[in-house]
């Protein structure tokens, strides 16, 4: 990510989902997941590309779900 966009990164929420029984069933053989204003838009990898596009546009769910 370039400098010139960093004031579009809100300071994130970091979970351990091994804290909390619920989330660790849902996610724990997908993490690292990552949410923009609760809504998915990746797990495993994420991109710069989409990471901007959630930011700027709008969150879009990934092609799979988990």
């Amino acid at each position: 990510m370039r400098k010139d966009h960093c004031d579009l990164v809100p300071e994130p929420t970091i979970v351990d989902v091994d804290t909390d029984e619920d989330l660790r069933s849902r996610w724990g053989d997908h993490v690292p997941v990552t949410f923009v204003d609760g809504t998915l838009i990746a797990y495993w990898t994420l991109d710069a590309d989409t990471f901007m596009s959630a930011l700027c546009d709008g969150p879009a769910l990934p092609a799979v779900l988990p």
